[in-house]
């Protein structure tokens, strides 16, 4: 019984040992962080778009603009933990360079 457990990310370099998940799980969640970055993409484009557009007078929309960047980015960490859980132990050196 030499399964290889998935891997996950933790801030640097360095992956832990997960509990091995099933095809159908590492299907779900390569699935579901696809299906996300797209739609969260678009929404960083178009808050960098309104940013730049914006009059410089319009401080309280800037504060609100940058509150959404910094939610797509935390939402961006979020994803990119859950495809480091179902990275193989090549494929996250590969990414990590």
């Amino acid at each position: 019984m030499s399964a290889v457990a998935p891997q996950i990310h933790v801030g640097s370099p360095v992956y832990l040992q997960t509990p091995a998940l099933g095809p159908a799980a590492i299907e779900a969640i390569r699935d579901l962080v696809h299906e996300l970055r797209q739609p969260l993409s678009s929404i960083e484009a178009i808050a960098y778009y309104v940013e730049m557009t914006l009059p410089p007078d319009q401080v309280q929309a800037r504060q609100q603009l940058r509150k959404l960047q910094e939610l797509v980015e935390r939402a961006e960490g979020i994803l990119e933990d859950a495809a480091s859980t179902v990275r193989t132990p090549a494929a996250a050196a590969a990414h990590a360079s």
